[in-house]
C-alpha cells in the first residue's frame, strides 16, 4: 500500500511548481501500485479532447509509479463525462475549491 503522507508531499510539490503549479488535486484508485492523481492545473490550455494518463516515475524521491491526469476544471469536466470513476477519491488538494466540486460532479455522473 502507498503511504498517504508520500502522495500529500508529491502533491504539495506539484502545488508549489514555479511553472504550471496544481490547484486541486483527487487521488484515485488507492488499492493499486500506481499512484493515480487527477489535478486541475489553471495554466494549461482547456482541451476538449480528453486525454489519456501520462505515466511516469517522478524520482528517487518518490519511489512509486505514477499515472497523472492532469488539466484545466473545463477539460476534466468533459473527461470526467466520459469516465466518471476519475474523480472518485480522497480530495489532497483544494486551493481551488476545484476537487470538491469534480468529486460532486463525478458523483452525480454515477447516480445518474
Amino acid at each position: 500500500m502507498i503511504p498517504r503522507g508520500k502522495v500529500a508531499e508529491l502533491v504539495a510539490t506539484h502545488e508549489a511548481l514555479a511553472e504550471d503549479p496544481a490547484a486541486a488535486a483527487v487521488w484515485i484508485r488507492r488499492d493499486e501500485p500506481t499512484v493515480w492523481l487527477v489535478e486541475v492545473v489553471p495554466t494549461l490550455r482547456d482541451d476538449d479532447t480528453p486525454e489519456e494518463p501520462i505515466f511516469f516515475n517522478p524520482g528517487v524521491r518518490f519511489r512509486f509509479p505514477l499515472a497523472l491526469i492532469a488539466g484545466t476544471r473545463r477539460t476534466l469536466e468533459i473527461t470526467l463525462r466520459a469516465n466518471p470513476e476519475l474523480a472518485s477519491g480522497e480530495v489532497m488538494l483544494d486551493r481551488s475549491g476545484d476537487a470538491r466540486a469534480l468529486v460532486e460532479l463525478a458523483s452525480e455522473l454515477a447516480a445518474a
